[in-house]
């Protein structure tokens, strides 16, 4: 594992800037990948039902290959795996594929331009498997203030299909201000959750620091440590996203 991560390093020194940098892995930023640049993202989130033991677990991985459409406009398919594992037996899931993405991005401006930078997100989701879809918007807001960011996207979703007697609605947000220390490091927090329309008393919500590092300049990670803050969500999650130019 050392051996590949010094390689990843070499192979990224040589290269101009970087692409897509995240200094959050929950809150998007007002960025999209330049035209005709391709990268590479491996998503890992690992969550903790609550702090007891034997305790529901539960992993994702996300592989997603994001590609610069115009110097405003990308485009990135995901492929999601999961496993869960637990006290119970309906805790307990082998890893498996469980859905793909497609997900796309739109900048109204340049970075600075407007008083608050707005971008455009929008994706649908297809379960594996099953007769679900998902489609998902939101509304991502920044402002930039001197070496501090902050960012607020606010999330609508629905899922629908022959599986899905009724469509089901969901609102979300998650928001996240960070601090950039050097080009190479920023840290921050970020906070995110949701609700189902039809049940606006069950609202999830989470909190957490967040580290960004840039070790080359087509490479970088961004962490995310959360607390679930109400008693709808996982008392502990851990995310990590590493991102490399192609």
């Amino acid at each position: 594992m050392k051996t590949l991560f010094a390689l990843l390093l070499l192979a990224a020194a040589a290269a101009p800037a970087h692409a897509d940098r995240r200094s959050f892995t929950r809150t998007y930023e007002y960025m999209t990948m330049p035209e005709g640049e391709t990268e590479l993202e491996i998503y890992t989130t690992q969550s903790k039902t609550t702090w007891e033991n034997p305790s529901p677990k539960e992993f994702e991985l996300q592989l997603e290959i994001e590609h610069g459409l115009t110097e405003r406009w990308d485009f990135s398919i995901y492929h999601v795996f999961k496993q869960s594992t637990g006290p119970a037996p309906d805790d307990v899931e082998p890893f498996h594929f469980d859905e793909i993405k497609l997900r796309s991005r739109y900048r109204f401006a340049e970075r600075g331009e407007w008083p608050v930078d707005v971008l455009a997100y929008g994706e649908i989701i297809k379960v594996f498997g099953e007769g679900v879809w998902e489609g998902e918007a939101k509304a991502i807001l920044a402002r930039d203030l001197d070496k501090l960011t902050l960012a607020i996207n606010l999330i609508g979703e629905v899922a629908f299909g022959p599986s899905v007697p009724e469509p089901e609605v969901e609102a979300g947000y998650a928001a996240g201000l960070v601090y950039e220390l050097m080009p190479e490091w920023k840290v921050g927090v970020e906070s995110w959750g949701g609700f189902e329309v039809e049940h606006t008393d069950e609202v999830s919500a989470a909190v957490g620091p967040s580290v960004s590092w840039a070790p080359a300049s087509t490479l970088w990670i961004a962490t995310t440590a959360g607390f679930g803050v109400t008693e709808f969500t996982d008392d502990f999650s851990v995310r990590a996203i590493i991102g490399m130019d192609l």
